[in-house]
């Protein structure tokens, strides 16, 4: 399978989630540049994320907001199971998710972003329902803002910290340099990737082929200043990820579905 043929694409993911997306890569004919942005880390206070964790077993519905949300809240807490309903943002996390509980995950079928979960029926409906969120510390309050204004009381469980990776000058401009594409995994990486590079590497960053997970991360990238090639979009599974790289400009818009 020489769908990609000698494209060279920097993977940022996280070191421990980055073999599959670099593996699909290469099976495609790609060759995988691995370097993290950010790695994934413990909370900070493990005690208040047990305490979060036991309030969120007892919510209506607990949303996951990421597949480390689903592998921090089980090394936290290795026995725990919701009582009320299970759902996921993206199909990553709906899929890590049934590994451990089995059953029935609520996860939107193909909008996969906090938009496409909110637009859920077991979401709709939720005044005067316990809904939980198990995520990282930080990041977008969104969830918790709409489920409030729907009437829900809203519990949140941070069960991992993200940290941002430091990247030699010298390391950032071999990679800048060797890379064709670039596949950043979140608004956050995306963020601390503008900020690392310096002015002078700026016009081959910009240069590089993005592929990023939402409309969101994609309009950030626009306003950064990616524009040639067109940043495009893919939800964060490794299929997706090798059909936006290998897709044709000349064939059609630039995007791909969003997560």
């Amino acid at each position: 399978m020489t769908r990609l043929a000698g494209l060279r694409v920097w993977v940022t993911r996280p070191a421990h989630q980055a073999e599959g997306l670099a593996g699909a890569i290469e099976a495609a004919g790609g060759h995988a540049l691995r370097q993290p942005l950010l790695a994934i880390v413990p909370p900070a206070d493990a005690a208040a994320a047990r305490r979060g964790l036991a309030a969120a077993a007892d919510a209506d519905v607990v949303v996951f907001t990421s597949a480390n949300a689903v592998t921090g809240t089980w090394e936290l807490s290795p026995g725990w199971r919701p009582r009320g309903s299970a759902a996921a943002v993206g199909a990553g996390t709906a899929a890590a998710l049934r590994e451990r509980l089995g059953g029935r995950v609520l996860a939107p079928e193909s909008d996969y972003s906090s938009e496409g979960l909110l637009a859920l029926d077991a979401l709709t409906d939720v005044a005067g329902r316990r809904v939980a969120i198990v995520a990282g510390e930080g990041g977008r309050r969104r969830l918790d803002a709409v489920l409030a204004e729907r009437g829900a009381e809203v519990v949140r469980a941070a069960v991992y910290r993200r940290e941002r990776v430091a990247i030699p000058r010298d390391r950032l401009a071999a990679l800048l340099h060797e890379a064709d594409a670039i596949v950043v995994t979140s608004g956050e990486a995306l963020t601390h990737l503008a900020a690392i590079t310096p002015a002078a590497l700026r016009p081959r960053l910009f240069g590089r082929q993005l592929v990023v997970p939402s409309a969101r991360v994609l309009k950030q990238a626009h306003d950064l200043g990616f524009a040639h090639p067109r940043p495009r979009t893919a939800a964060m599974r490794a299929d997706a990820v090798v059909a936006a790289l290998a897709q044709d400009d000349r064939a059609g818009p630039g995007e791909i579905a969003s997560e």
